[in-house]
């Protein structure tokens, strides 16, 4: 056992030291023959198309999960006697209510087992394979409720790599240049996110209420200390699901800075991820006043929304920027129509 050890470790420093240096498949073939054991299960191609639909509460046709993996061992993928497969599916959407059956992430099961025979010889003369699962069959290992699932959620697989000589190999035993090395991304586990289908538009114009207004440390700002009122333009842009804002601050900066204008440009968007909205880019003040883009001579600040409560048409967001301005606000929406169901995974 403890020739065996020795082994792998020395496969595992060699890599890290040579791998980050020179990425050459000569190279690699080279240590596999001196080093004299040791196998990886090589990532070649990973596809993820497992879309989940909160209006309909199933996955999108056609959601699948698909991996092309390459068996590397000392001869050549010679060695290669079977590969087992497992999954078990990881629930990251909050309790939300004690009284109905939520969703809970449930424990690995085996989904498939490889053998030799279920491989054929890639364009690299190793044996190479290609696994596919639909969420059909996803829901099926895992026995989850599909229609609690939100997006976000995932599943999780485990690989483990059995060679003809006894040896056996699973994620605990490799290490950083194998299991995400430029070359061999071996890392015989993968944890698929599992994406929401954008099924209708943010835009428009809503109404807010903010509060608990604060300013940047040191930044000269000068609140009223009062609620601040008023409405908030989100425009569609080329990108589905990402939306241009008239006002990141929602009414902050007028209130707290004389002159300094709305919180907007040209490089800055708002990202519906799934039952987050993610701001992206930066907003540029240049003499601690706000203009349209980069003149390389401005201050640029970013902003994090976080939302904590969605009721009906009523959705509240933490908000902050990285000079430190921050706030409450409760957005309603334009019309009174309520926000995507998904967005209540935050309550």
């Amino acid at each position: 056992m403890k020739k065996y050890i020795n082994k792998i470790a020395v496969l595992s420093l060699a890599l890290g030291v040579i791998c980050s240096c020179d990425d050459d498949e000569k190279v690699v073939d080279q240590i596999l023959e001196e080093v004299g054991t040791g196998a990886v299960l090589r990532t070649i191609d990973e596809d993820n198309d497992l879309v989940f639909n909160d209006e309909t509460d199933s996955f999108d046709a056609g959601s699948a999960y698909t991996i092309i993996l390459e068996e590397q061992d000392a001869e050549g993928g010679a060695l290669l006697q079977s590969v087992d497969i497992f999954v078990n599916f990881d629930d990251n959407s909050p309790v939300i209510s004690g009284t109905d059956t939520l969703l809970i992430s449930t424990s690995e099961v085996p989904l498939q087992t490889l053998s030799a025979a279920d491989f054929s010889q890639g364009d690299r003369g190793l044996p190479q394979t290609t696994v596919s699962y639909t969420s059909d069959e996803l829901i099926a290992a895992t026995g989850i409720d599909e229609s609690l699932v939100i997006g976000k959620d995932r599943f999780e697989f485990r690989m483990v790599l059995t060679l003809t000589n006894g040896e056996v190999y699973t994620n605990t035993d490799v290490g950083g240049p194998v299991s995400g090395g430029s070359y061999f991304s071996a890392p015989f586990e993968y944890f698929p996110v599992i994406a929401c289908s954008i099924t209708e538009s943010l835009a428009g114009t809503h109404s807010y209420v903010a509060t608990n207004i604060i300013p940047a440390p040191g930044g000269g700002g000068d609140c009223s200390g009062g609620d601040l009122a008023g409405t908030v333009t989100w425009s569609e842009t080329d990108d589905e699901g990402v939306y241009a804002s008239s006002d990141m601050s929602f009414g902050q900066f007028d209130d707290c800075y004389d002159g300094r204008g709305a919180a907007t440009g040209e490089d800055i968007t708002i990202e519906w991820d799934c039952t987050n909205l993610a701001p992206d880019g930066e907003v540029y003040l240049k003499d601690g006043v706000v203009i349209p883009d980069d003149d390389d001579e401005d201050e640029e600040i970013t902003y994090n929304y976080s939302i904590t409560n969605v009721s009906g048409p009523e959705m509240t967001i933490e908000f902050a920027n990285s000079a430190g301005d921050r706030g409450t606000v409760v957005l309603t929406r334009e019309g009174g129509v309520d926000w995507p169901v998904i967005f209540t995974a935050n309550n």
